[in-house]
């Protein structure tokens, strides 16, 4: 084996639901190099992924293929013969109809090293998500997972050896086939009236169940318009379901939401959105960028000039502290120091580093937070603002109509996420919402040159970010009446109520 091969770590990405990773799963996606994802892999996973690595999207669609098998196994073999440490990221496990046993052999052959990391599998979580247990005392004491596909592994799958089972029958891969398998298990021998559910994008905010008998439900499926993804389950434990179904509906329910702003903004809107029912998609299309270190050391050595230090966002506050730390200087020079915030966000930020804002407005906007901060500084008063390059003029008209001195710091740079334009055109095709939590992802998104479908509402978190949606001719649906996470979920929630 070559000493300068990297390695590639076959991934189970889950079912769906992004919290079903394992921990070492996300553990890879965070020190990955290179990322090889397919369709059924969460978008909210790969805005886990190290600024700098690289985004290939290997497709893996029921019926459309954007890369062949064997174009996969190349690609992970010449991107770890580079030296680098590649994911190739599956939806579900990779030996459970993942075909990770065949680019396993592809590196055994080419001798890159390699590592299986097991994910869980829709074979028995979909299920779970839909009520139904695969085995139950007394129901099921077997299961036997199927591809749905007429050629198994094995070779052609033996319909009648499967109807004699007293088991649960789960075929994955088979929404396409439901009709066919169904008539082959009866001609098999298996009793019509079986129970048999099939499920949609199960464990997501999409899912989709419906429940018939091994008879009835192709039928079934074709007037609910079910299409893949999605797995069929066969057996008595079906029963079950209307009991055990502990999925409940939210408001939310079945509604596609893209969250377009930095890693951290985005995961804490995600958060904010867990109780609605939502299936968000974690799509940042910007990300920010430290100045030079030089720069940033000047600036914090100048420090013992300011009175007040104004924090804009939370990226400000965790670069201001990170930096302190990194440069040794000690917090003891913030005694006699005054902080303000933009909003509550920013304020949780700066309270996790030991410090409580003296100042917040209560529109949380940074025209609000200048025009507060000019009744309460001195004359002589100097104000820092840690804050990225090109932030809101707002700011600066305000203090320098007021006579204020003020030293607008370029702390951070926030720049496009050019790796996200590709998996964005693919998600707003059906996106039922977009929402924007700052001018840069507006300016983001437009740069993109991505279309917004007629169906799509877009929500924007203040009327400064609304302002620039509708100067790049993003038509604006509505805006929250609090510019924070909650503010975002409760003005989505109100406006699928009015529908």
């Amino acid at each position: 084996m070559a000493e300068n091969n990297g390695k590639v770590y076959l991934v189970g990405a889950g079912p769906g639901d992004p919290e079903l990773i394992t921990q070492k799963g996300l553990r890879c996606i965070q020190r990955a190099e290179v990322i090889v994802y397919d369709y059924l892999a969460s978008n909210t996973l790969l805005n886990e992924a190290p600024v700098h690595a690289e985004l290939i999207y290997a497709g893996k669609r029921s019926g459309k293929h954007h890369m062949s098998q064997e174009d996969i196994q190349m690609l992970l073999i010449e991107k770890a013969k580079e030296g680098k440490q590649v994911v190739r990221l599956k939806g579900g496990d990779p030996f459970i109809f993942g075909r990770g046993g065949e680019e396993a052999l592809a590196l055994v052959k080419a001798g890159i090293a390699f590592e299986i990391v097991p994910g869980i599998s829709s074979a028995y979580s979909v299920p779970a998500y839909g009520g139904i247990p695969v085995t139950h005392r007394g129901i099921s004491a077997e299961v036997h997972f199927i591809t749905g596909h007429e050629e198994g592994d094995g070779g052609k799958i033996d319909y009648k050896r499967l109807a004699g089972y007293s088991g649960t029958l789960v075929f994955l891969m088979s929404i396409r086939r439901i009709g066919s398998i169904c008539r082959a298990l009866i001609e098999g021998g298996k009793d019509k009236e079986t129970p048999a559910a099939v499920i949609q994008e199960g464990t997501t905010g999409l899912q989709k169940k419906v429940t018939g008998t091994l008879e009835t439900i192709d039928v079934i499926c074709e007037e609910k318009g079910i299409c893949p993804p999605g797995i069929l389950v066969i057996g008595n434990v079906v029963s079950l379901e209307k009991e055990l179904d502990w999925k409940k509906e939210g408001v939310l329910t079945g509604k596609k939401v893209i969250l377009t702003g930095t890693k951290e903004m985005a995961r804490r809107q995600r958060e904010s959105l867990a109780g609605t029912g939502a299936e968000v998609r974690e799509i940042s299309l910007i990300y920010t960028q430290a100045s030079r270190k030089d720069l940033l050391k000047n600036i914090l050595t100048e420090l013992t000039r300011a009175k007040w230090i104004l924090f804009t966002s939370r990226n400000g506050v965790r670069l201001f502290f990170e930096c302190m730390k990194k440069e040794a200087i000690d917090y003891r020079c913030l005694l006699d120091k005054k902080f303000g915030v933009v909003g509550p966000g920013t304020g949780e930020a700066l309270k996790a580093n030991g410090i409580y804002p003296d100042f917040m407005p209560e529109e949380y906007t940074v025209g609000h937070l200048a025009k507060g901060l000019c009744g309460m500084v001195g004359p002589s008063d100097e104000i820092f603002v840690f804050r990225a390059s090109g932030g809101s003029k707002s700011l600066n008209e305000c203090f320098d109509e007021a006579g204020v001195h003020y030293c607008d710091l370029a702390a951070y740079q926030t720049q496009i996420d050019w790796r996200r334009q590709d998996m964005l055109v693919r998600e707003m095709k059906s996106a039922d919402a977009l929402v924007f939590a700052s001018g840069s992802a507006v300016h983001a998104f437009g740069e993109m040159k991505v279309d917004v479908p007629d169906f799509t509402r877009v929500i924007c978190i203040g009327p400064e970010t609304a302002k620039q949606a509708e100067a790049a001719g993003i038509k604006v649906s509505a805006v929250a009446s609090e510019y924070t996470a909650d503010g975002v979920t409760h003005c989505l929630c109100q406006q699928i109520d009015e529908e």
